[in-house]
């Protein structure tokens, strides 16, 4: 029998990158899963196309509203009957100098990033408690661990979602696991558009960058979201049973701590 027969999990960000194969991963492993997105047509179709039918839903989830997370989260419940593994996936970023953050751009990446942690965690705990199981993985960043310029406020949401799930492990141990993963320099469009980005702010050629960032990974490689979807059933999975708040790498080497 695979890891997760009949399990119930739910995905958010799960239109593309990292959440779509946190997904698929799920459902290869006989998962019925949950997915949901800001973008309700990609969602829809990313979950047709991982089976659609009862395996995989994709719905519509803006995870800075408490009301539409209390909804999702309801949804899903109803959808598959209990929810066993919830993974925290949506995130967002962009890319300045701090003196040139926008009031609304901090809001967002922290709103998202951080905001949308807390409000999904907080909604779907207590199903858990009340069934007295369940696992939480929240996928943060290296950039939670370590300063990266131009990126102040993406650091900072990421250190407030390691931070958070350790003080939450603490409080729905022994029956609710909760743990996170830190990608290092992962393979997405959200990467491509980090390469236009800082090309447009310094004029570094691309290929520049590219070897620039890899300079700094031991394994030599740019990390891909197979990488980190492997990574986060682990931590859902019975063999991870002794672990919580924990925030586990995946970098190639960039982050040993």
């Amino acid at each position: 029998m695979s890891r997760f027969e009949g399990k119930g999990v739910v995905v958010t960000g799960g239109a593309q990158g990292m959440g779509r194969a946190i997904a698929e991963a799920f459902v290869s492993e006989g998962a019925r899963v949950v997915l949901g997105d800001l973008n309700e047509d990609g969602v829809k179709s990313t979950a047709a196309e991982l089976g659609g039918g009862d395996g995989a839903v994709g719905l519509h989830c803006n995870v800075t509203s408490a009301s539409e997370v209390s909804d999702f989260v309801d949804a899903a419940i109803d959808h598959l009957g209990a929810i066993d593994i919830f993974v925290n996936n949506a995130g967002t970023i962009t890319m300045s100098k701090m003196v040139d953050i926008s009031e609304a751009d901090w809001d967002l990446v922290m709103d998202v990033n951080a905001k949308g942690v807390f409000l999904c965690t907080r909604a779907v705990v207590p199903h858990m408690l009340e069934r007295k199981s369940g696992a939480i993985v929240n996928i943060a960043s290296q950039a939670g661990k370590r300063g990266y310029k131009l990126f102040t406020h993406y650091c900072a949401s990421k250190a407030a979602v390691i931070v958070f799930t350790k003080a939450v492990a603490l409080e729905i141990a022994p029956d609710v696991r909760i743990n996170c993963v830190c990608p290092g320099i992962v393979n997405t469009d959200m990467m491509e558009r980090e390469y236009e980005w800082e090309q447009a702010m310094t004029g570094e050629a691309k290929e520049s960058i590219k070897t620039r960032w890899m300079s700094g990974i031991p394994m030599g490689r740019f990390q891909e979201p197979e990488h980190v979807a492997g990574v986060a059933l682990f931590l859902a999975s019975d063999d991870a049973s002794e672990m919580t708040g924990q925030a586990i790498n995946v970098t190639g080497g960039m982050i040993m701590e």
